[in-house]
């Protein structure tokens, strides 16, 4: 990197202040990603993204991460996996009533299958 682009780079990180731009661009070192003041812009918009880029950059430098996207700040608050069936407000109590209630509905209609089969088998003989 040279002082040209270490000097764009730390005007483009200004508004999160000295510190905090210095601790950036110290950290992308570290990870042996060397930043550009293209990537810097990018990692500022989305920093800005966020609506408060500060609280972003120290999230971004808290986590080790070595990029940054603004949806992942907001992945925790409401965030819900489709592929995950349970959903996070769901206590252990409430996981384990609906368990057990599928397990009954599974285990009477299986049971009502079995019984129902033989007779149907009979009926057309």
């Amino acid at each position: 990197m040279t002082k040209e682009d270490l000097a764009e780079i730390m005007t483009i990180f200004q508004p999160l202040g000295q510190e905090l731009a210095a601790d950036i661009v110290k950290h992308r070192r570290a990870k042996k990603c060397e930043l550009t003041p293209r990537g810097a812009r990018a990692l500022m918009r989305e920093y800005e993204a966020t609506g408060t880029p500060i609280a972003a950059a120290e999230e971004h430098l808290n986590r080790g991460w070595q990029g940054f996207k603004a949806e992942w700040m907001t992945k925790g608050r409401n965030f819900t996996d489709p592929n995950n069936p349970m959903p996070r407000t769901e206590t252990r109590e409430e996981y384990l009533k609906r368990a057990i209630e599928k397990n009954n509905e599974d285990w009477e209609g299986s049971a009502d299958r079995r019984v129902a089969k033989p007779i149907q088998a009979a009926a057309r003989h």
